[in-house]
């Protein structure tokens, strides 16, 4: 019998020495970077938010889109821990104020008091709304308007933006 023959007629059974250092070497690499971070949530709070800030700027965005008539205010205000609809109705003494009944919480996204995140608006805005057409409304300057919401967590790390852009496309960026 050749060696050739030998070679594919026997089975390896078991690992190299290189192999099993590799591995466990590739192991503990992944263990010191990895690991850390399944046991604490830095970092995720931000993500969070931004994904519920997207989808409830979207409904905001397509009730506003549906209820063309001037009965409902859409007028979304923007704070450093919290960012939606505050009033839904018109104040009937007043022209053109909302009353501060609750809109509920589907239409705000408040930050828990736990969690060290907030909220900054680029052009210095206090609020905005969408028009039936879904743009937005209440830029200054009116012909560029686009929003950037900005997440910052914890000492300024893992800074998210989501843009509204002036044709209404909101995204995270």
């Amino acid at each position: 019998m050749n060696n050739s023959q030998f070679l594919l007629n026997h089975k390896h059974a078991g690992f190299t020495l290189i192999e099993l250092t590799i591995t466990i070497i590739l192991i503990s690499i992944m263990a010191v970077t990895v690991l850390p971070k399944f046991f604490q949530s830095n970092g995720f709070e931000e993500y969070t938010y931004r994904d519920e800030l997207i989808s409830k700027l979207r409904a905001i965005q397509l009730r506003s889109m549906q209820q063309i008539d001037n009965s409902t205010c859409r007028n979304i205000e923007v704070t450093s821990n919290e960012i939606g609809l505050f009033a839904t109705d018109f104040d009937p003494d007043a022209i053109n104020i909302c009353k501060t009944s609750p809109a509920g919480e589907t239409t705000t996204v408040t930050i828990d008091s736990n969690h060290s995140v907030s909220f900054t608006v680029t052009e210095s805005l206090s609020g905005f709304s969408f028009s039936p057409l879904g743009k937005p409304v209440g830029c200054t300057p009116i012909d560029t308007c686009k929003i950037t919401i900005t997440i910052t967590g914890e000492s300024g790390e893992g800074e998210l933006t989501v843009e509204i852009n002036q044709e209404g496309y909101i995204h995270a960026s």
